[in-house]
């Protein structure tokens, strides 16, 4: 078989019949040089609107149904696009996840990919020039549909790439690559032409929104090379996203924000062991992932008081969560603070140059903005910061580390 590529587009990508067009054409010259693999999401805002009916119809719909329904978005995707390549002379198929053989875990709305049947894969490959396949969704045991998620296309992508070793993996986007900050916040920030999978990871962890993090990590375990590109600039090379980290060595690579942020406050809780891990187990059984984490210090007083911060989403249930566990623990109250901003410098080895966080701070400072939290680690230093300073307190620390003269990797 020939060279075989993934090609994946978001829902700004084929938003409407126009941009199909767009992406079709790009679709087929592409297939001039081999097999193409094609992975769509649901037409621009389409999820949202489904998500929307279904409320409308259950306070709570069942996740089985909500998958059956959320489904549908990718499956016009594709069955629009195979169509508009077929006008153009290109042998295409679509298919939902269940016709490739993507088969997944049993949990609803957030499943993960367990395998995929190559035979089924290679064999549809075998008589078509492109196969359209529905990204965001699989197939379980027992034979219901499935979403893997936020990022779900993306991971799709990467997971079908892994399975047939395509030679690339190539993400459609509406920006020209990965830049140093989200160039809406921070206009002169740099475009990279090359970054690490690790370097990805942590932009994506700490609220870039260009590649889900889940994807970058099947990626690095494969070894699957990928490639963020514009839909709207196919000749542009975009940015590479490979591993040798010792080739692409940067101190500092980025500036990342999530908004989505909010902290809360467990007051006055026995300085005891096995607090801390009550706190950890009571979230991870309502699935609520804990961010940034602190444990204040007062040794004299027998006390502590702990901090945390979740996804703004995560707010109400965290709340009823800590509120239920409230006595148990013995704390005097729950407090919450749904003002937060996550403001992160992303680099290597940041922990042995102190340089770095001084001047990260004084930025801050400088710029007047205060800081509620901070939470660092090898490659990243986080501050949580009120909402309305989040732009303010990126651009400053883009300034001071000047990232928009960050060099080329060599």
């Amino acid at each position: 078989m020939t060279e075989i590529k993934v090609l994946k587009f978001g829902g700004t990508s084929v938003g409407n019949v126009g941009r199909i067009r767009h992406v079709a054409g790009v679709v087929a010259d592409a297939c001039a040089h081999g097999k193409v693999i094609v992975v769509v999401s649901a037409m621009g805002g389409t999820t949202d609107y489904l998500t929307r009916l279904a409320r409308q119809c259950s306070k709570t719909p069942r996740k089985r149904e909500l998958d059956l329904l959320l489904s549908t978005g990718e499956q016009v995707s594709i069955a629009l696009t195979a169509m508009t390549l077929s006008d153009l002379g290109i042998e295409a198929k679509s298919l939902t996840g269940q016709q490739v053989g993507i088969f997944t875990e049993s949990k609803h709305t957030n499943a993960r990919i367990v395998e995929i049947k190559e035979d089924v894969l290679r064999k549809h490959l075998a008589d078509n020039d492109a196969l359209i396949v529905a990204g965001f969704q699989g197939v379980n045991a027992a034979g219901d549909v499935t979403t893997l998620g936020r990022g779900g296309s993306d991971t799709t992508a990467v997971a079908l790439a892994a399975q047939i070793k395509a030679i690339e993996c190539d993400i459609y986007t509406d920006v020209d690559g990965i830049y140093t900050a989200d160039p809406r916040i921070v206009p002169d920030a740099a475009l990279l032409d090359r970054v690490s999978y690790n370097e990805v990871l942590e932009m994506a962890r700490l609220g870039a929104k260009v590649i889900h993090s889940r994807a970058v990590e099947l990626a690095r375990v494969y070894s699957v090379n990928l490639r963020i590109r514009n839909t709207f600039k196919p000749d542009h090379q975009g940015t590479l996203i490979t591993g040798g980290d010792m080739e692409i060595f940067r101190s500092i690579s980025a500036v990342a924000v999530d908004k989505n942020q909010a902290a809360i406050a467990i007051m006055n809780v026995p300085d005891q062991p096995g607090i801390a891990g009550k706190v950890a187990r009571a979230l991870a059984d309502e699935s609520i992932g804990l961010d940034m984490i602190m444990q204040s210090f007062h040794p004299t007083s027998g006390h502590n008081s702990i901090t945390f911060t979740v996804h703004e989403e995560a707010l109400d249930d965290t709340i009823r969560v800590m509120n239920s566990l409230k006595t148990e623990l013995g704390a005097s109250d729950v407090q919450t603070d749904s003002d937060c901003a996550k403001v992160s410098l992303i680099g290597a080895g940041l922990m042995e140059q102190p340089d770095i966080p001084a001047r990260l701070f004084d930025a801050l400072g400088q710029a007047g903005i205060n800081i509620k939290l901070i939470s660092s680690s090898e490659v990243k230093i986080s501050c949580i910061v009120n909402r309305e300073d989040a732009v303010a307190a990126a651009q400053a620390i883009h300034k001071a580390f000047e990232l928009e003269k960050l060099d080329q990797p060599r």
